[in-house]
């Protein structure tokens, strides 16, 4: 049985996701490494307490150190994995899925998400537990000076944002024990919308999933931007001083082009992937820029970033790397950098890039794999990527659901939607 998809596990928590997985992750990560420590963090989600105590449980069967911040940003366990030289983070979250559902994230010592491979030498290692002698047993401790994070986002804007107004919307999720108290402390004035912490409304009609609520708020308020997180805060969606949309895709376009002028954009080259937009990707190479694509998902992104020395990498979904700043995407700490920029120039002008429509549809599937292997689907698809007018098309199983996604671009949205409704009704006919 697979566990790992392309962002850790994650599934319905106490149906797909269980007390009994995480405890074998937390044991398995001691196995791979005797004596391992472990920061581990959540976010507000009900089971998040269950799975991250079952989880150090795990760890600390084997022998292992649990150093537990509590309620965190994902990224917030990345920088304290690298300060506290631990050997691997682990993130309680289901990032921006729906409340009932819950996740396993997990880091290397070097903050970055664990390789494919490495995730599949852990899944190998479930139900093998190991259990140290009693007097052997390893602890679960509170992680010292729990704020560095937030002294350290503080740090990387680089300018004071006195006189400014932010409308930050913290998705009821990790965001809202930082972001706002963030901005508060660089002097911006600070609208803050879903920082409810109960953990039942996480992602509800709120963050970078739905955005209209913060675009409003930045309308009434007369705010400079407004930032809308996920519940584990990786991502960010913004919207400009006139309430306008600024996804992913732009954002890699202003990181990158601002980057480059100041001679910190090593090999003129930023990292995005299959859905980046090919509108950016244009922007882009006016300004001198390459665009690499990896497939959709972060880890991959920041892989290729790795790899290739770059140093901005995003996906259209608002996850965001600086490898200057963190060595994985971090909404909070990119919306600050991006508050500092706003203290030159408006949003709205940094943002100055014509997007290609794009279309996106879903598709329930009982089985991914044989759904995509299927020939008459094949043959749908590269019927509909020849149509004329199509940019590109992209079919992929979902890495987090049991859904085929398909996207596809292109200059006109009714040629997008026709494509990609074209493959969606192959796909659903072999589902019935």
């Amino acid at each position: 049985m697979a566990f790992f998809g392309t962002d850790g596990i994650r599934g319905i928590a106490g149906q797909d996701l269980t007390a009994r997985t995480a405890f074998a992750l937390g044991n398995a990560l001691v196995r791979t490494k005797r004596g391992a420590r472990i920061v581990l963090g959540r976010d507000t989600r009900v089971s998040s307490d269950m799975l991250a105590l079952a989880l150090a449980a795990g760890a600390a069967a084997g022998g292992g150190i649990v150093l537990d911040g509590g309620v965190l940003p994902t990224a917030a366990v990345s920088f304290f994995v690298r300060r506290e030289g631990a050997d691997y983070g682990v993130v309680v979250s289901a990032s921006h899925n729906p409340p009932e559902y819950n996740g396993l994230k997990v880091f290397g010592a070097d903050g970055r998400k664990l390789a494919d491979e490495e995730e599949g030498k852990l899944e190998r290692l479930f139900g093998k537990d190991l259990f140290a002698p009693s007097l052997h047993s390893g602890r679960r401790v509170p992680l010292r000076e729990r704020n560095g994070y937030a002294d350290y986002l503080v740090s990387c804007c680089g300018v004071p944002l006195a006189g400014k107004t932010f409308v930050l919307d913290c998705a009821n999720g990790a965001a809202g024990a930082f972001a706002p108290r963030v901005f508060r402390r660089l002097g911006a004035r600070v609208v803050a919308l879903n920082c409810r912490a109960d953990g039942r409304h996480v992602n509800e009609n709120c963050g970078a999933l739905h955005p209209n609520r913060m675009r409003r708020a930045v309308v009434a308020a007369g705010a400079d931007a407004g930032f809308c997180y996920d519940g584990d805060a990786d991502r960010l969606i913004a919207a400009d001083e006139e309430g306008k949309l600024v996804d992913g895709d732009k954002l890699l376009y202003i990181f990158a082009r601002e980057r480059k002028a100041r001679g910190k954009l090593p090999h003129d080259l930023a990292v995005g992937t299959a859905h980046t937009n090919t509108g950016a990707e244009r922007a882009l190479a006016a300004c001198g820029i390459a665009l690499a694509r990896t497939d959709v998902g972060d880890k991959y992104v920041a892989a290729y970033m790795a790899k290739s020395g770059a140093a901005v990498g995003g996906e259209q979904s608002g996850h965001l790397i600086l490898a200057d700043l963190a060595a994985t995407g971090d909404g909070i700490l990119a919306s600050v950098v991006l508050a500092g920029l706003t203290a030159r120039e408006k949003l709205s002008a940094l943002a100055n890039v014509r997007l290609l429509p794009q279309y996106n549809v879903s598709v329930k599937v009982k089985d991914k794999t044989r759904v995509l292997g299927n020939e008459e689907v094949r043959a749908e698809i590269e019927r509909a990527q020849a149509a004329a007018g199509v940019e590109r098309l992209v079919v992929r199983a979902s890495g987090t659901e049991p859904v085929i996604r398909v996207f596809a671009e292109a200059e006109r949205m009714r040629t997008a939607r026709a494509a990609a409704e074209r493959v969606r009704a192959a796909i659903a006919a072999r589902e019935e």
